[in-house]
């Protein structure tokens, strides 16, 4: 037999196999609210990969996590997060989380000299140090850990008076203690 044919017949079987031997993806994925029955949360889950619970905001509506990592949290709304810099959380985060980072970050910006830039990954130390490293484009930054460690409220969006107060405090924090 010639090895087209070969190839014909292993598409002809895999085609007709039944539902019951195909995976589905549905089955890869584990769907839970915030607070689900079993008391795990997607702030409890995170120290499981090594990461503080408070790179996320406290306003998780639901999570769901894949056999692969693959996730995707859905918050109440848009926020906006102080820590060292101002971070800005989309109502769908979603990445593909692994022990000690989450890699192809989206829904995740940080502002930086009034623009804002998008937050592709973040890594933590294996085995954990008191630094956590953020990937915004081809630069990684570095900030203490300790800010991480506890659950943080969003401010909630801002109305374009709060923007301008906020670019006006920033610009303002840049002349009085710049930053390097």
């Amino acid at each position: 037999m010639s090895s087209s044919s070969l190839l014909l017949l292993l598409l002809f079987f895999l085609l007709h196999l039944p539902p019951l031997f195909l995976p589905t993806l549905a089955a890869d994925h584990v769907e839970s609210p915030a607070s689900p029955s079993n008391g795990t949360t997607v702030y409890d889950l995170l120290p499981q990969y090594g990461l503080p619970p408070g790179v996320l905001p406290d306003t998780v509506k639901s999570f769901s996590l894949a056999s692969n990592g693959q996730f995707v949290v859905e918050l109440y709304g848009p926020c906006y997060v102080d820590f060292e810099y101002l971070v800005y959380y989309a109502p769908r985060v979603s990445g593909v989380i692994k022990y000690g980072g989450i890699e192809s970050l989206e829904g995740v910006q940080v502002r930086r000299f009034m623009v804002w830039f998008d937050v592709g990954g973040i890594m933590v130390d294996v085995p954990s140090s008191e630094f956590i490293y953020f990937h915004v484009g081809w630069i990684t930054r570095k900030l203490r850990i300790e800010q991480f460690q506890t659950v943080h409220s969003c401010r909630g969006s801002l109305s374009l008076l709060g923007r301008a107060k906020e670019v006006a405090r920033s610009v303002l924090e840049g002349i009085v203690a710049p930053q390097l």
